[in-house]
């Protein structure tokens, strides 16, 4: 059927292209379709169906679709399927190499910070799988990219806007932490405890926005992040070796009593080493109406239960606070918020094209720094300006450039930098 209906297009353009001068008793419809016949490129019967057709009316000039527009299975596929990306180039410079030597210098470094390719594909109306690849770090000898692309994320989403029950299936950033972000680098609440793993999330949603959700994975990769983030001396060991049960878990609850504020909370359990560890969350995401432009965004992380480190007889239940307050020059609707998902970033970068924001944060190292002899992160002051040069809300094409200062104090231990200074160039690409 499909090729009948090209023959027809073909038909059709011709007559429409040129007037072919009609012999008597034969329609120019007829003597186009011969001539395609003695040409070869339609078979007898092929003919004998479009003339068919063409004599009962049953195919018009309007139906005949455009040049160049996907037909069939590739419509489908093309309105059913979303590719977006990005690319971000950037450039840091830090006051000190390494705070550690006294001696030490600055250094500046040129690189890829990422670059993404996400695809989602929405199967029925209920049914959405998507993808986020990515590579980071390309070419910065600092935090050694590998250039490898990974999987960032992939999940397969079961939800319908009318029934309150979803479930959500793969690896992501589980909804442990909002870390709605307004700055080039990521905030201290995501360095120490951002916890993406593949995991099962099933969830209710309601009134006021309400979501409360119980997802369930395997490992400890929070407190693997924790160890991570940088915001302590890497001497610090874990002991012992990682469960090997599915055996962690998370509760999530975020609900919008007012407009324009949304109120999150969560508990975090992971099986530890000897002992569980848990960590709990709370945040506000604010948009005042009596402030137009302004936007604060908080949150608060809090360890409630900690395993006992490698050598060490006590517990060290650790905190990290971060707070931002941005102005938005140009506000428009945006429906997520969050920095730790692909989609609610670019959402991000799409609604707020530019905005001015400082950023203060704080981590309680629980006396580390003092009983254990090591250096920990104290204080943390950012300021930074985002200006989209180009902007397309409908495509979700945008351009831009953002700039950031980060000034960094220390708890210290010895004869080394108290603190640090750095600033972050990036010119970005999301489609």
């Amino acid at each position: 059927m499909l090729r009948v209906v090209c023959i027809v297009s073909i038909v059709l353009s011709f007559m429409l292209m040129f007037a072919v001068p009609s012999e008597a008793g034969i329609s120019e419809t007829e003597l186009l379709l011969k001539l395609l016949l003695k040409k070869g490129i339609i078979t007898e019967k092929e003919y004998q169906e479009v003339k068919a057709d063409l004599d009962a009316g049953m195919v018009t000039e309007s139906e005949v679709p455009e040049a160049g527009e996907p037909q069939g299975a590739s419509a489908i596929v093309a309105d059913r399927v979303n590719l977006s990306g990005s690319i971000y180039g950037e450039y840091r410079w830090m006051n000190h190499r390494d705070t550690t030597d006294p001696d030490t210098g600055s250094t500046s470094d040129l690189y890829l910070r990422k670059i993404e390719l996400g695809v989602e594909a929405r199967l029925v109306d209920w049914i959405t799988a998507s993808a986020v690849f990515n590579s980071e770090w390309i070419g910065d000898d600092v935090s050694q990219g590998d250039e490898k692309v990974t999987v960032d994320e992939a999940t397969v989403t079961l939800q319908d806007e009318d029934f309150p029950v979803y479930l959500v299936i793969g690896k992501r950033t589980q909804p442990f932490g909002i870390f709605e972000n307004h700055m080039i680098t990521d905030p201290m609440t995501q360095d120490a405890y951002e916890t993406k793993r593949v995991g099962i999330t099933a969830g209710y949603t309601g009134l006021k926005g309400l979501d409360l959700s119980l997802t369930v994975y395997k490992g400890e990769e929070q407190m693997d992040h924790l160890f991570e983030s940088g915001l302590f001396e890497d001497t610090l060991r874990r002991a012992g070796e990682d469960s090997d049960y599915a055996g962690s878990y998370i509760v999530s609850v975020s609900v919008e009593p007012i407009d324009s504020l949304t109120v999150l909370g969560a508990y975090l359990s992971e099986p530890g080493r000897e002992t569980r560890n848990q960590s709990m969350n709370a945040g506000v995401s604010y948009v005042p109406s009596f402030l137009d432009g302004f936007r604060l965004d908080a949150e608060y992380m809090k360890a409630l239960n900690r395993e006992k480190y490698d050598g060490i007889n006590r517990e060290y239940k650790e905190g990290v606070f971060s707070a931002t307050l941005a102005y938005e020059f140009v506000v428009r609707e945006r429906k997520s918020i969050g920095g730790g998902l692909f989609a609610a970033r670019k959402a991000h970068l799409i609604s707020e094209p530019l905005e001015l924001a400082l950023r203060y944060e704080y981590f309680d190292d629980d006396g580390m720094s003092n009983d254990l002899g090591i250096w920990t992160v104290k204080n943390r002051y950012s300021a930074g300006v985002r200006y989209s040069f180009f902007n397309d809300t409908e495509t979700g094409f945008n351009a831009f450039i953002a700039g950031e200062y980060r000034h960094t104090e220390l708890r210290i231990h010895e004869d080394m930098k108290d603190s640090n200074d750095e600033v972050y160039l990036r010119l970005g690409v999301d489609f």
